[in-house]
């Protein structure tokens, strides 16, 4: 019988920085792709109408004039696919450094909150989440932490 230590795995070879982005962010995208598949079926289910604030944050952030919500499609999947892939990257670099599994996803779903959090309310667009109804504080944690799961999956695995 094998003991459990809790000393995190150390990886045989560096893994190059290099390798932590390009597979970070690819996991990044698997994991945003799961995400929204999620969210589709949830709101198949709920109701709920989609959300164009990652749209309104990029937005912000290019300095582009506002546009309504149906003109902001691509924004708005450019914002959800590239924070997604960006911050996977931080993902990639916990799993090359020995910090895997369901532990390591529960502290990125943090990470990934905290990004989405920062950039929506330092460009106005978002409200701190402590204000939103508990139903979508939860939903949107829970579709978070489908993002951060699959990302963890994949980095954990590619990167050994």
């Amino acid at each position: 019988m094998s003991r459990r230590t809790t000393i995190p795995e150390q990886p045989r070879r560096p893994v190059s920085l290099g390798s932590c982005i390009i597979y970070g962010c690819g996991a990044g995208l698997l994991g945003v792709a799961a995400m929204t598949i999620g969210e589709r079926i949830e709101q198949y289910f709920t109701g709920r109408p989609s959300s164009y604030v990652p749209g309104h944050t990029l937005e912000r952030l290019l300095g582009f004039p506002e546009r309504p919500n149906f003109e902001r499609f691509g924004l708005n999947m450019a914002m959800h696919y590239g924070q997604g892939a960006a911050a996977a990257v931080i993902r990639a670099l916990m799993s090359a450094n020995g910090i895997r599994g369901p532990f390591s996803d529960f502290m990125f779903i943090c990470v990934r909150l905290m990004i989405d959090q920062t950039l929506e309310n330092v460009t106005g667009v978002g409200a701190p989440p402590w204000t939103w109804p508990v139903n979508e504080q939860v939903i949107d944690i829970l579709h978070k932490a489908v993002f951060a799961f699959v990302t963890g999956y994949f980095t954990d695995r590619w990167l050994r």
